[in-house]
């Protein structure tokens, strides 16, 4: 069967990682041919990029309007102005998402959302738009993760909990769970270090690092005392 054309927003190892998934496919089964790749350069021409023609942002929008384009961005503030730009300028996001490893009943997943396997994913959970998910991640029941997030390799999320917009989860990342009337909640805009276990919420736009995990401004406060 046909697989439909795409562009990457992205020139770089994590935007070719993304390429292989695409055509190489989850399950054996090729989502997409990677057909060009965007970045942000002034004039002129981008080249090539593995092999692939790399435009700019104007230049795809004047002669491949209708590619839809997976954004591969790993900052989240950065992946959601580029979404915005995007659908501003009349375009669509691609998904990167087709039967990931163990989704149970009842997910729903985001446009634009990317989840790499192999993941688990629990039943009843969440998950938004414009959204890195990368492999070895397991997040539980009831989980709400927000628009734009990244979750980096070998997260584990546990149940009853809320992620909201713009979040980064650093490689290996734990967050244990919520309850169901109070779930452990991660702030818009926080910064979750690799590594971290995080047992109680975290405030918006806070950086937590550690096991247990602590406010960075907290431990710098520590350092100097």
């Amino acid at each position: 069967m046909p697989v439909p054309d795409i562009a990457v927003y992205g020139a770089s190892g994590h935007a070719y990682a993304v390429t292989c998934v695409l055509e190489e496919g989850l399950r054996g089964q090729p989502q997409a041919r990677v057909a060009a790749y965007i970045d942000d350069f002034e004039g002129g021409k981008g080249g090539t990029f593995k092999g692939m023609p790399l435009l700019n942002f104007e230049q795809w929008h004047q002669v491949a309007p209708r590619l839809p384009i997976f954004i591969s961005i790993g900052k989240t503030a950065a992946r959601r102005k580029l979404a915005e730009k995007v659908l501003a300028a009349g375009g669509w996001l691609a998904d990167l998402h087709v039967a990931p490893a163990h989704r149970f009943r009842d997910v729903a997943i985001g446009v634009g959302t990317s989840v790499c396997p192999p993941c688990y994913i629990g039943p009843e959970t969440r998950i938004g738009d414009n959204i890195h998910i990368m492999p070895m991640c397991s997040i539980g029941h009831e989980v709400e993760v927000g628009d734009h997030c990244t979750i980096c390799p070998s997260c584990t999320i546990s149940g009853h909990v809320v992620i909201e917009p713009g979040v980064f989860l650093g490689a290996g990342a734990t967050i244990v769970n919520g309850r169901v009337d109070r779930p452990l909640v991660i702030g818009a805009g926080a910064t979750v270090a690799a590594g971290a276990m995080v047992s109680k919420s975290v405030a918006p736009g806070e950086t937590v690092m550690g096991n247990p995990a602590r406010p960075l401004r907290e431990m710098a406060r520590a350092r100097r005392a």
